[in-house]
């Protein structure tokens, strides 16, 4: 999909994060399924994000699906709250949500045309 959207594209295994927009942006993306079970495995997730937080400038976690805070979920709203304050305090992380691979593509995709614009045609 971002190819799609003009973004130049190199597929390789990352160490850390799952898309590096450049020597600064890093993304890391986990669906609502994977959130919810991050809540209760908070060591792994927070692991990752700390390492990514300090090797790039500015690490950004996608959570995407639906609403994690739907009320027939079975997790706490307010443990899915302590969560992201802890990412957002500890870790200086910002969250955003999409609920799809088309959403998170085009944060994706613009955040890099900001940073890169030369490479995307913004």
């Amino acid at each position: 999909m971002l190819e799609k959207q003009g973004v130049e594209i190199v597929i390789t295994d990352l160490e850390l994060g799952d898309h590096i927009v450049n020597k600064k942006i890093a993304f890391k993306r986990i669906t609502i399924k994977d959130l919810l079970k991050s809540i209760f495995e908070e060591i792994k997730l927070f692991d990752q994000i700390k390492h990514l937080a300090a090797r790039y400038d500015h690490t950004i976690l996608i959570i995407e699906g639906e609403d994690p805070f739907f009320s027939g979920r079975t997790v706490n709203p307010g443990s899915i709250q302590g969560f992201l304050r802890k990412l957002a305090v500890s870790f200086q992380v910002p969250v955003v949500f999409t609920l799809n691979e088309a959403e998170t593509s085009e944060i994706i995709s613009s955040i890099a045309g900001v940073e890169q614009p030369e490479q995307i045609g913004h």
